[in-house]
């Protein structure tokens, strides 16, 4: 073997285990910035966050959840938005009471690891686009500007099963371009298991997200060119297949909530009041969620 030749075979099976070390390495710093400073902040105090019933008693909460009809409200009533807490919430929770774990450390850890979870996914999609490989800091300022964007104070502390659709849109986009990339079904089928998980609880924040992998197609068809149209439409399909699927039971729930239950967007989530804070500086900065603004006898929030 010329010398050559063996440098480029030495290259060759270095260039995965720098990969490997340098992947660990970026994950390793984003693990300690999301977990952290939660962990360290306000210990054995718990948040008002989602449902209250998911700390004194997340069992009692997973067994009615599977019930689109609850007698133990009023007279009954349609349950709103309490199917999607079967997964991953409710679990999430349910484990870690049984484990004994504390309230606050639950929650902190839940929190951590949506940051995480946001955050790893915008590693994944940079290595998916083949960005910033040799740069690690390039890949851990971008997860980190994506997981610390001021977009999570609307729901971190008070509705933070929002940010499920939150969490899952880099890996939704990396997932399209590899369908797009290689035609297999592992990477759809991957797709709609994030869906599944993501989407539960409020299908408005799941559609938003879907946008991010829904534009992606056109644009790697008419704007860069690099896949045909045919490759985009047999994406779409198996996509648009296996997501629907595996989604049937929590969209089921919300058919039935929305024709059944409580009228909320003639109610109290009016288009003026959700609307009212989306102010064009507000959006700029990260901000404009109506659920993060108001005041009582305190003050403003």
């Amino acid at each position: 073997m010329t010398t050559g030749r063996r440098s480029a075979l030495q290259h060759a099976v270095a260039q995965p285990v720098t990969n490997g070390r340098r992947s660990a390495l970026q994950h390793a710093v984003l693990a300690v910035i999301a977990y952290v400073p939660l962990l360290l902040t306000a210990p054995g105090r718990v948040a008002a966050d989602t449902k209250t019933y998911l700390y004194l008693d997340p069992g009692r909460l997973l067994s009615r959840a599977v019930s689109m009809w609850d007698p133990d409200i009023g007279l009954g009533t349609v349950t709103h938005q309490n199917i999607g807490y079967l997964w991953p919430m409710g679990p999430w929770f349910w484990v870690f009471d049984k484990l004994g774990s504390p309230d606050w450390v639950a929650q902190r850890l839940w929190v951590g690891t949506l940051l995480f979870a946001a955050g790893a996914g915008v590693l994944y999609l940079l290595r998916t686009l083949g960005v910033a490989r040799r740069q690690a800091a390039i890949g851990v300022a971008a997860a980190l500007v994506y997981a610390l964007s001021p977009y999570v104070l609307h729901y971190a502390a008070r509705i933070s099963v929002l940010l499920l659709p939150w969490a899952a849109l880099p890996w939704l986009i990396a997932l399209t371009e590899r369908t797009l990339r290689t035609g297999s079904w592992r990477h759809p089928a991957t797709f709609a298991l994030v869906v599944a998980t993501a989407g539960g609880v409020n299908a408005t924040a799941l559609v938003l997200a879907g946008l991010g992998p829904l534009l992606w197609i056109p644009f790697a068809v008419w704007v860069h060119r690099d896949v045909t149209w045919r490759q985009g439409l047999r994406a779409t399909w198996r996509i648009g297949v296996l997501t629907l699927v595996c989604s049937l039971w929590w969209i089921a729930g919300l058919v039935v909530q929305g024709s059944y239950g409580i009228d909320i967007l003639r109610y109290t989530e009016t288009v003026e009041t959700v609307a009212r804070t989306s102010l064009s500086s507000e959006v700029l900065r990260g901000l404009g969620y109506w659920f993060f603004y108001g005041g009582d006898k305190l003050g403003s929030w």
